[in-house]
């Protein structure tokens, strides 16, 4: 029986050559049953390999980044210490980007994988990734203060460019205009033609009271006449991060209190302007030196 099957083969095959040879090579005149099917001439398609990843290496790597987002539902971006990097979501970690905000610190573990086809392409594939305890951002090391600064002043309604020098305190820097004269030890910035306009800085500690501070600066404005505390609009005018200001003017003379923070250390700040001659540049140079504070 298995010999029965194959002969009708052998005799096609033959019958195809004969009358090939006897049409003198002429494919055109062969019989269309004749003909092998297309199922049989043509060879089976066979699909071609894609590239996957495969392990770089077996280690899970660990470390800390600052979150930057989410790249598509499968991937995020992660600051780290090598720059800006893609990681692939991690089984499971779907929905983690959605409890982390932009810049918050995040531990991470992952392991690295290369691209079959490609050794130079590493998918890098997180399987820990959470909210550090600190959530504080991965800050590069920062550079020092530049020595000078330009800054863009408006003075008698007229827009100047003054440059300021870096003066250091004990726990703090602030840019100081030729103007003025600046005591490290007191925290005192004064103007040299008239030193009875002045600024004193004190740093606050950590965790300050700020119904305390509030309480302090009335106290320190009494005697000068009926205190005005500013709403938030109107000491954003005057200087930025300003959580408490207080004002009052009497005979001649306005004293204002201000709390301000920097990168979240709190500065008291007493400012005495007296009703003189100087008082138009005093405001602008004392605001723009303030603004420049630098927590050491």
């Amino acid at each position: 029986m298995k010999l029965h099957r194959v002969l009708p083969k052998i005799t096609a095959a033959g019958l195809l050559i004969l009358l090939s040879a006897c049409s003198g090579g002429d494919g055109g005149n062969v019989p269309a049953s004749a003909a092998p099917s297309p199922s049989a001439a043509a060879p089976t398609a066979t699909a071609t390999p894609q590239p996957s990843p495969s392990p770089a290496s077996e280690d899970t790597i660990a470390g800390t980044g600052v979150y930057v987002g989410q790249i598509d539902a499968h991937s995020v971006e992660i600051e780290t210490e090598e720059g800006p990097v893609a990681f692939e979501l991690g089984p499971g970690l779907e929905a983690i980007p959605e409890t982390l905000e932009m810049k918050d610190k995040v531990n991470i573990e992952y392991v690295e994988k290369q691209v079959d086809g490609d050794p130079s392409v590493v998918q890098r594939v997180l399987f820990k990734l959470e909210k550090a305890e600190d959530s504080g951002a991965l800050a590069p090391e920062a550079s020092p203060p530049a020595p000078t600064k330009t800054f863009k002043l408006s003075i008698e309604g007229m827009e100047e460019e003054k440059t300021a020098t870096l003066y250091t305190a004990a726990d703090y820097d602030l840019y100081v205009f030729d103007i003025f004269t600046f005591d490290p030890q007191k925290g005192r910035l004064a103007m040299k033609v008239d030193p009875g306009y002045y600024a004193d800085i004190v740093r606050l500690p950590e965790g300050y009271d700020l119904e305390e501070q509030r309480k302090l600066g009335n106290e320190a404005l009494a005697a000068t006449g009926k205190i005005t505390e500013l709403d938030e609009n109107e000491r954003s005018r005057r200087l930025g991060d300003v959580m408490l200001y207080l004002t009052a003017t009497g005979d001649g003379l306005t004293r204002q209190f201000m709390v301000k923070e920097v990168d979240g250390h709190g500065y008291a700040v007493t400012l005495n302007i007296p009703q003189r001659e100087a008082s138009e540049g005093f405001g602008p140079h004392v605001f723009a030196s303030l603004g420049s504070l630098i927590n050491r």
